[in-house]
């Protein structure tokens, strides 16, 4: 479906909250780059005795019906994963888009090098992530880098799983429909599937949609000689959870949990899921038992693979974080995917609400949650991969059309290096060095606007580099013009001497002076104006307009 449909679709789903959002405040901690956003309000965990109400149910398990699959009347073979390893799609390596990652996270990544999923053009789109894990380590299965997404067709008729092969620097991918077995031996597509969340543990897939929880066996894969709707490779439902012991994949009514994300948790041998909430805070996050020898939730009492079986919650928290896409705990913290605040405006969007930019937040128990870095519009399901020491994850929103970020599998550190940024303010103007727009793009020109605390106004110097905080690109002149009046912009980092500056102390604060053209940066014809562009030329100590202080507010 459209991206508009779409998102009215999610929220209605959604539209069911623990309480009244909670106003993000404005403020940007400038000077370090990392943490540089605080939300108004804690993680706040919730009661014992509320969290004991919450529970996922096993309603079915069709283990039987996937032993009549292998009937030779079927039309179904069973098949390893392997054997799918290099015979797909590849992928393209790197981060193939302009992209707003806080630049001390060292991110990278892949794109799906697909015009039709980088696009989402045909109304199939990515959710869940994960790398797989067991009890002791992460990112292999049957001794080969695997990874996995989740993804939901249009209106949620159809849903497939993508195992991506990272055996090798370009990423190499098939599509696996996710089906249900029928005691005959036939399988139909999983209807109503979204595909919310995906955690891939031993041989097991999980994977959340609503109120429910599949789980399907990578081991019971099949090659499928009808290919429905084009699809070679089935994966059948084997066990079917839900947190209503009637079963409700519907948000909308009552208060049992919904999983809207899901990510493994090895600290804690748990589950991690969440709630999203379109434009609003209150989602809850929980804490599920975990059964490592299984790779099932742990029932209270008795078989985790007995029918009717409960796993009861043992911690749950309310985020004050907005519209929660996706959460994680590792390494003592809580890492959560959701709406940035208005201080990082990354120029992806106009309309507010669940159209907003991404942020990735960290948070403990009890404390505010602060930002890490930006990250893709509308990230979905992040997972941590202690084999890498990196967070991974998926973007949904393609953008089709627009020149700005498009979908990404991407990873980047838990922690960034300190960068000290500052805000470049013209000595005569009074005004702030911004990317027109927060512009992420090669050649969108500089210019200067009313110093607002945004993103896109911090700049930090890498050796003789000035490096936009927001894009990571430097600036620079034009075209390498040495005119008197060349517009500045930024581009990618070269090293070339148009990207070079040198500070020079003159009236009011410091010239820049490029390196290749040997003029200053200035604001053209001397504008008060918001939205003029910066120039160079010809450097005067004694005109202010020629100057800029850069300071931390």
């Amino acid at each position: 479906m459209k991206k508009r449909v779409h998102l009215i679709r999610r929220f209605a789903r959604l539209a069911k909250c623990a309480g009244i959002a909670t106003v993000l405040a404005a403020g940007l901690c400038l000077g370090t780059g990392t943490a540089a956003h605080a939300a108004a309000s804690p993680l706040a965990p919730l009661d014992a005795a509320t969290v004991s109400q919450f529970k996922l149910h096993l309603l079915s398990d069709n283990t039987g019906a996937i032993k009549a699959e292998d009937s030779p009347t079927s039309g179904l073979a069973p098949v390893a994963l392997d054997f799918l390893a290099g015979k797909g799609a590849d992928g393209k390596a790197g981060l193939c888009f302009p992209e707003p990652f806080n630049p001390g996270v060292d991110a990278d990544g892949y794109c799906w090098n697909n015009a039709v999923d980088d696009s989402g053009s045909n109304d199939w789109d990515p959710q869940g992530f994960s790398v797989p894990h067991t009890a002791s380590a992460d990112g292999t299965y049957s001794s080969r880098r695997w990874e996995a997404t989740s993804w939901h067709g249009p209106d949620d008729t159809e849903s497939k799983i993508r195992f991506v092969d990272r055996s090798s620097s370009t990423p190499n991918y098939e599509d696996v429909l996710l089906v249900t077995p029928a005691a005959d031996g036939s399988v139909s597509p999983l209807a109503g599937n979204h595909g919310d969340g995906l955690v891939w543990f031993g041989d097991n897939l999980l994977i959340a949609n609503g109120r429910s929880l599949y789980v399907a066996k990578v081991s019971d894969l099949h090659r499928d000689a009808a290919e429905p709707d084009g699809f070679a490779y089935v994966l059948p439902i084997r066990y079917a959870y839900n947190t209503l012991s009637a079963g409700d994949t519907s948000c909308l009514t009552l208060d049992s949990p919904c999983l809207n994300g899901l990510s493994f948790d090895r600290e804690h041998s748990a589950l991690t899921s969440n709630e999203f909430y379109a434009s609003q805070a209150d989602g809850r996050i929980v804490r599920w038992p975990f059964d490592t020898s299984t790779g099932l939730p742990q029932a209270d009492s008795g078989s985790d693979t007995t029918v009717g079986a409960a796993a009861t919650a043992t911690a749950a928290w309310v985020s004050p974080v907005w519209a929660m896409q996706g959460v994680l705990y590792a390494k003592g913290t809580f890492y959560i995917s959701g709406m940035c605040p208005g201080s990082f405006d990354t120029g992806y969007r106009t309309t507010p609400g669940a159209d907003t930019s991404a942020c990735v937040h960290t948070a403990t128990s009890g404390t505010a949650p602060s930002v890490l870095t930006a990250v893709p519009d509308m990230t979905q399901n992040i997972d941590y991969d202690a084999s890498t020491d990196r967070i991974r994850g998926v973007s949904e929103v393609g953008q089709a059309g627009e020149t700005y970020p498009e979908r990404l599998v991407f990873d980047f550190a838990p922690t960034a290096r300190a960068i000290t940024t500052v805000r470049l303010r013209n000595a005569g103007t009074g005004k702030c060095l911004t990317p027109y727009g927060s512009s992420l793009n090669n050649g969108a020109d500089i210019t200067q606007w009313d110093c607002n605390g945004k993103s896109a106004q911090n700049w930090y110097w890498d050796g003789s580099e000035i490096r936009n905080f927001q894009s990571n690109r430097c600036l620079t002149v034009y075209g390498g013009s040495t005119t008197p009046g060349a517009v500045a912009t930024q581009w990618t980092c070269d090293g070339g001497t148009a990207e070079q500056w040198t500070r020079v102390a003159a009236s009011g604060g410091s010239e820049l002076v490029n390196g290749n053209s040997k003029q200053c940066l200035t604001v053209y014809g001397g504008s008060g104006t918001n939205g003029a562009d910066a120039t160079q030329w010809t450097c005067d100590t004694s005109d202010p307009l020629h100057s800029w202080v850069g300071y931390t507010p």
